[in-house]
């Protein structure tokens, strides 16, 4: 099995992480089309809509959740799963369902249930997804992409630029907001997310990962 490692941090500190990760996810379904992840023990600060969430906080598509700078947390939502980074700001767009993301700093990890196209969105870059996983790290300036399995639309903010990722395992990306000269997308290696932790996500959702 072939995995993308955020450093060469040994396996005991990435099992660490993981068992982190999974004692902070709840995957709450809840009747009818309303959909909202319910958090079971919060690893470190977790703020929801600017208030500090405790452990039983529903997290819905229409709120704003940031991470501390020691929190990483996993959350479901219907058949989409996420894993945030420490000192990340998500906005979750919809209102039933999660209709699109936008991520405003820091990273995130996330897989999605197939049936419609959703929308992640940061200061440089537009992706369409479709039953895809994948990591995005964001900044005013630039943002990292990997499509970790999968079809991504991508398309820079700044100049329209567009490219259309389509993989099985792992093409990642830069997208710039400016360029003095050359292209806005470029390609990238892989880094800061693992195959373990999207076989995670998935299984937090009912499915197996395509990695393995």
């Amino acid at each position: 099995m072939k995995s993308c490692q955020m450093h060469d941090a040994p396996d005991a500190g990435r099992r660490a992480l993981l068992g982190a990760s999974v004692a902070g996810a709840v995957l709450l379904n809840m009747p009818g089309a309303a959909r909202a992840a319910q958090l079971g023990e919060v690893m470190g600060e977790l703020y929801v809509n600017g208030f500090r969430a405790p452990p039983g906080t529903v997290i819905r598509p229409g709120d704003r959740v940031l991470t501390g700078p020691d929190t990483r947390q996993s959350f479901a939502i219907g058949q989409d799963a996420f894993m945030m980074r420490p000192l990340t700001s998500l906005q979750i767009e919809g209102n039933a369902f999660v209709a699109g993301l936008r991520v405003l700093t820091g990273g995130l990890l996330g897989v999605f249930g197939r049936g419609g196209t959703r929308t992640i969105r940061t200061a440089t870059v537009t992706a369409g997804i479709r039953g895809t996983g994948v990591y995005v790290e964001a900044s005013s300036i630039m943002s990292y992409f990997c499509t970790c399995y999968g079809e991504v639309d991508l398309e820079c903010v700044s100049y329209g630029s567009k490219q259309r990722v389509k993989t099985d395992n792992h093409k990642a990306n830069f997208i710039y907001g400016k360029v003095d000269s050359g292209r806005s997308i470029v390609a990238a290696p892989v880094v800061n997310h693992s195959n373990e932790e999207l076989m995670m996500l998935e299984k937090m959702v009912g499915r197996v990962s395509p990695l393995g």
